[in-house]
């Protein structure tokens, strides 16, 4: 994918101070650094960088969210592609998942498996985070 997901303009995350970002940005911040520490809700890059998979907004009771998966340290990070995000219904009601992967050369060093759900009547976005800055991945 070339951009991260397109959203109205009137969305904007829960956060004081936070903005979207797009997939240019995003590669700014992530390419030719390496990956030095991980955890299911975070990776760590060799300058203190911090990306996370959080849900940038959501109404009442729907829930966006993921986590990190197959992390090799100490790669050196070459390119970044958001998958399409797939409908997967739910019992709540309609969910979607959506796949980020990170890579070195072209072996994936990194996959953020990201989701979101919602019950027929309210919404949610699930980004990955850099500082204040989300970059939308999935919605419901």
């Amino acid at each position: 994918m070339t951009k991260t997901i397109e959203l109205p303009d009137y969305y904007e995350p829960d956060w004081r101070n936070a903005r979207y970002g797009s997939l240019e940005e995003l590669k700014e911040l992530l390419l030719y650094k390496r990956i030095v520490k991980w955890g299911k809700g975070f990776l760590e890059l060799e300058d203190g960088t911090k990306v996370t998979i959080e849900m940038s907004e959501r109404d009442c009771c729907a829930w966006a969210g993921g986590e990190f998966q197959n992390v090799q340290l100490d790669a050196v990070i070459t390119n970044v592609e958001i998958g399409e995000q797939v409908e997967i219904p739910n019992h709540y009601g309609v969910g979607f998942e959506n796949k980020v992967t990170i890579f070195h050369n072209q072996n994936p060093v990194a996959i953020a498996n990201c989701g979101a759900e919602h019950n027929g009547y309210y919404y949610s976005v699930g980004s990955l985070v850099i500082g204040d800055i989300h970059f939308p991945v999935v919605d419901a």
